[in-house]
């Protein structure tokens, strides 16, 4: 995979346990494999957080609006690629 640049998904959440995992399962089954996620969540109150962590990406939790959000997320991001997901 190293000859395959690496893509990075940044995904703001809040309270989204409702359609988060429909969107992690989406991700997961891409052929394009060179990818890291990154969910920039608000503090959810839900189980946002839970569903994450099952499908092992990268959480991290900011208390911010979603322009600031993914932001957060570009800074942390490795990717040569980057793309928002908005849901």
């Amino acid at each position: 995979m190293k000859d395959k640049p690496l893509v990075s998904i940044i995904i703001p959440t809040y309270n989204s346990e409702k359609t988060l995992a429909k969107c992690l399962e989406s991700i997961k089954n891409q052929t394009y494999r060179n990818i890291e996620v990154i969910i920039v969540d608000r503090f959810s109150k839900d189980s946002t957080i839970e569903i994450a962590r099952k499908y092992k990406v990268r959480v991290l939790q900011f208390n911010c609006e979603r322009a600031k959000a993914k932001n957060f997320g570009l800074r942390n991001a490795k990717g040569k690629y980057v793309f928002f997901y908005r849901f």
